[in-house]
């Protein structure tokens, strides 16, 4: 397996203020991260998945989405395609329509990697985000958010990547990584998962706790205020993780230091870097990088 990031657009990085999307709270309209601390973020980020021994892909960022009216949201490399961590990946269809280019371009992007590529058809009904996914290769299971995504879209990714389990996770977040994020063993089995459950469905909520019982392993229980947060304050995107195999990134600590204790007491390195720039648009550590 290896870590893709998109490289930093030539003009910065939303030099002329964040927009803002309906679904996404956290997006700060107007505001211009600091470029300077933006790219020691990035570079910080980077060294701490090298120092797992993953290697790093990085990608160049499209000249189309960089010209008079800027499209930046390709840095947030998770969502245009989602990958079997073996030589496959899986071109979606994002459900923001104003986003799909990045599907389009990503494809090019990838091309000369070496890797068998899959398209999503482009049919109504058909979506599907990489940040409303989280698969856990050794485990063959494939966690799913319905915000973004489609029924149809969740079965095509299902399929392809040949999962022996899916479970969907539905709730308020724009997308799963919100909310949510397994933690992975050293061998890279998930050994506990992170949820803020008082943002999902009822059914979601039982869903994941029948999961869990079944590998006999914890929940860890997050607020809001470690997650997407709520209307009227922005959380701390301290689910947004990425999970490697006995390492976790993310970009903060949980309020509630007992539950990096027990992960930590799991055999598993914390690792926190932070990304306040990035989450000034509304992602971190889960929507930067993305598994190859």
């Amino acid at each position: 397996m290896k870590i893709v990031l998109s490289k930093l657009p030539k003009s910065g990085w939303w030099a002329n203020g964040i927009p803002k999307y309906e679904d996404n709270p956290a997006m700060i309209e107007g505001a211009i991260p600091d470029i300077e601390l933006l790219n020691k973020e990035r570079k910080d980020l980077i060294t701490s998945v090298i120092n797992t021994g993953i290697e790093i892909v990085e990608l160049d960022f499209p000249t189309e989405l960089d010209q008079n009216e800027p499209k930046h949201d390709f840095v947030f490399i998770r969502d245009p395609f989602i990958s079997d961590q073996n030589g496959l990946v899986i071109i979606l269809r994002a459900g923001e329509p104003q986003r799909r280019i990045e599907n389009r371009l990503i494809k090019r992007c990838l091309e000369h990697l070496e890797l068998k590529i899959v398209e999503m058809p482009d049919k109504t009904g058909m979506r599907a985000d990489g940040g409303e996914f989280y698969f856990c290769k050794k485990n063959s299971v494939l966690f799913s958010g319905l915000k973004r995504n489609t029924n149809t879209g969740v079965e095509f990714v299902a399929e392809r990547l040949n999962v022996n389990e899916l479970v969907i996770l539905e709730g308020e977040g724009f997308h799963l990584d919100t909310f949510f994020t397994p933690v992975l063993n050293r061998s890279g089995y998930i050994c506990s998962v992170v949820a803020c459950t008082t943002v999902m469905t009822t059914e979601s909520k039982n869903a994941l706790y029948k999961f869990a019982d079944n590998l006999d392993i914890p929940v860890f229980e997050i607020p809001p205020d470690d997650a997407i947060g709520t209307k009227s304050k922005v959380g701390s995107f301290a689910a947004n993780a990425l999970p490697l195999p006995g390492t976790l990134i993310r970009p903060s600590p949980f309020s509630n230091p007992d539950i990096d204790k027990k992960i930590m007491e799991m055999g598993i390195n914390v690792v926190i870097n932070p990304t306040s720039q990035f989450q000034l648009s509304g992602g971190s550590v889960h929507c930067l990088t993305n598994e190859l």
